[in-house]
């Protein structure tokens, strides 16, 4: 975020955040904001990993996103009656740059390109949240959850079919919209069929075109 701060803000008010903004850490597992709680500015990872959820009136998860470095969270809550209606959660060690409300609405105002940027942030965010998943197979949901690990955590420096963090397995039901037990079954038959490799509680990516190809079919 910092970056996109760089890019289209202008340095006096790139400034002005760097003197107003705070630096907060969480550890793994401990909780970054919760679901109901006071909207009091914008956050911005750093470093790290973390989820953003939701839960239902049955306390079921369903992970909204996941977010790394230069990810925005917690901007679900702007409008409204200004309360998170999610909640999110470092997966490992997560440095955070909170940005109090007061200051960010000033640079929102005075940094027209910054506003629209965000803008189309939040659209593509929002079309994203609207994608009918519960009409789409299974086996799609699970391949595109592990994209979607993929393309924000990345791969392994060390071997580029590995990911670099591998989310639970009841964390790709939750994504998914399915059961654990599903999701068992589903990587197996992918990991069956050489398109994931799995190593334990890690998954490699032996055949990515064949994966971006399921998740994509009807």
């Amino acid at each position: 975020m910092d970056s996109f701060l760089k890019k289209y803000c202008s340095s006096e008010w790139q400034a002005f955040v760097d003197f107003h903004k705070e630096t907060l850490e969480f550890k793994a597992n401990e909780i970054i904001l919760k679901e109901g709680d006071p909207v009091n500015g914008f956050l911005i990872i750093n470093e790290g990993k973390a989820k953003v959820y939701s839960t239902n009136s049955e306390g079921k998860e369903m992970i909204i996103r996941l977010a790394a470095d230069g990810y925005i969270i917690g901007h679900r809550g702007f409008g409204g009656d200004w309360t998170y209606p999610v909640s999110a959660k470092a997966y490992e060690k997560t440095v955070i740059t909170y940005i109090p409300l007061a200051i960010f609405n000033q640079v929102a105002k005075a940094n027209a390109e910054f506003t629209y940027q965000l803008m189309m942030f939040f659209a593509e965010e929002l079309r994203q949240s609207e994608e009918k998943n519960n009409l789409i197979p299974v086996k799609n949901r699970v391949a595109k959850a592990i994209l979607i690990n993929y393309s924000v955590f990345g791969s392994d420096p060390k071997d580029s079919l590995k990911l670099s963090y591998t989310i639970s397995r009841k964390d790709f039901a939750s994504k998914a919209n399915t059961t654990y037990e599903t999701v068992i079954r589903v990587l197996g038959e992918l990991n069956k069929e050489n398109i994931i490799q799995l190593q334990s509680k890690f998954i490699r990516i032996i055949d990515l075109q064949r994966l971006r190809d399921i998740s994509e079919s009807v």
